[in-house]
């Protein structure tokens, strides 16, 4: 990737280095209102700046595949992009219908796949129940890979921030606590992430 497609990392990586935290509140019991990781936001910001830099996003799969979902997230010159923030097995669909796609050199943007790169965020962010971190996806994809199973080339990405730093943050309440994607209100801020506990693998967003 750092050759071939040395063009379209500089514009994934950029998309991602310039992004603020993007968090919302719980709506989770015992944790309601407490700043947690914004996988709609998130999302957003990186479609709007992919798109920019000459992305397709929302790609539909060919109708004779469409029994492995409606669409992938964003393709360009081969490679299929994939922001993978919600539960975790839905990784191994991802990695499974990529791997048909690349076997089956099926075209997206006009290119056949010849690459996945995956998105997803570090266990640091407070998160809802359930959803994928980089460091399982890790411990998955290596046990994938040592036995074989995908052919596919793949990039995982992880979203990490600076520990006790001061970084910019968008806030979203959004319409409805769960699912919902329409914005009330969205607020520029600043915080800072630590430890819940000192060592604790459990951390905190905290809202200056």
């Amino acid at each position: 990737m750092n050759t071939q497609y040395q063009a379209e990392w500089n514009e994934i990586s950029s998309s991602l280095t310039q992004m603020p935290l993007h968090i919302k509140p719980s709506d989770q019991a015992k944790k309601q209102g407490n700043p947690i990781f914004d996988p709609v936001g998130s999302n957003q910001h990186i479609k709007n700046s992919l798109v920019k830099q000459g992305w397709h996003s929302n790609i539909l799969i060919p109708a004779a595949y469409r029994f492995l979902g409606k669409d992938v997230d964003f393709g360009k010159s081969g490679i299929i992009l994939e922001s993978q923030f919600s539960n975790y097995p839905f990784l191994l669909n991802n990695l499974l219908r990529s791997e048909l796609f690349f076997k089956a050199s099926i075209h997206f943007a006009g290119n056949a796949t010849k690459l996945l790169v995956i998105i997803t965020k570090a266990q640091m962010f407070p998160a809802s129940n359930s959803t994928l971190y980089y460091e399982q996806a890790v411990q998955q994809l290596t046990a994938l890979i040592e036995n074989n199973v995908f052919d596919v080339p793949i990039r995982l990405i992880g979203l990490f921030e600076q520990p006790n730093v001061t970084i910019s943050a968008i806030y979203t309440v959004y319409q409805s606590t769960r699912y919902s994607r329409i914005a009330n209100t969205r607020i520029e801020c600043s915080c800072q992430i630590s430890p819940s506990r000192p060592r604790s693998k459990r951390y905190k967003i905290q809202i200056i």
